[in-house]
């Protein structure tokens, strides 16, 4: 009869690596979605974090949805003819 093969150091060790890999991938899109939420927002958020862990992260998840969202449906900061009188700053007085 066949036995199963023994689980190695090496198999848990890529398997650790992996779930370690989606967290940061994970991570990474939370913050690149809170950041297109708004800029002073997200500073809020992460000083908010840095003192009360939980509330920052849940702060930083409902940033993710409204910048998921802005990039859904195409929403910019600013309307469209604000950006292209502001340009290069010269035009802005």
């Amino acid at each position: 009869m066949h036995e199963p093969a023994a689980v190695t150091r090496a198999v848990i060790q890529l398997a650790v690596l992996r779930v370690a890999a989606a967290v940061d991938a994970l991570s990474s899109a939370i913050a690149g979605f809170a950041l297109l939420a708004g800029a002073r927002a997200f500073m809020f958020i992460a000083l908010l974090g840095w003192r009360e862990p939980v509330l920052g992260g849940a702060g930083l998840v409902v940033l993710a949805v409204v910048g998921w969202l802005r990039w859904q449906c195409g929403v910019s900061a600013a309307p469209q003819a604000a950006r292209r009188a502001c340009y290069n700053r010269s035009s802005c007085g």
